[in-house]
């Protein structure tokens, strides 16, 4: 593996007040469970089919969070309720090589701060099979 690839991307939405279904993004969320405090928890996959670079799979994002999550479009905006929007983003890296790195394009970045997402990222950094298994 030469570069950071986007393991899995999932969206968490946190919600307050929130009655009936939930929506269609356009696939239902993977999870509806009840959270802290009575908070309702959505959670939508949007891991793209292919694996892709981390640059390339947030341009990818990037529109479709406008589309999906703009303020005047957002399934979520309405003030009946309050939600909380985090994007968790798995990047996998190659733990062999002595570093790595990725940047996130200016319009992914962009399309998070105006649709009010936060980004949570978490590294999976497998070892190869020689290093013998970890201890816990």
């Amino acid at each position: 593996m030469t570069q950071a690839v986007a393991l899995g991307v999932v969206l968490r939405v946190e919600l307050r007040g929130w009655t009936g279904p939930p929506p269609a993004l356009p696939k239902p969320p993977l999870r509806d469970e009840v959270g802290a405090e009575e908070a309702r928890v959505l959670v939508y996959d949007f891991t793209s089919a292919e694996a892709l670079g981390v640059e390339e799979a947030a341009l990818g994002l990037a529109s479709r969070l406008r589309r999906l999550f703009a303020p005047e479009r957002s399934p979520f905006a309405g003030v009946h309720h309050a939600a909380k929007l985090v994007l968790e983003f798995g990047i996998l890296a190659d733990a062999s090589r002595d570093r790595f790195s990725y940047s996130w394009p200016l319009e992914f970045l962009d399309a998070l701060v105006e649709c009010d997402i936060e980004l949570n990222v978490s590294h999976y950094l497998p070892r190869p099979e020689t290093d013998g298994p970890t201890g816990l």
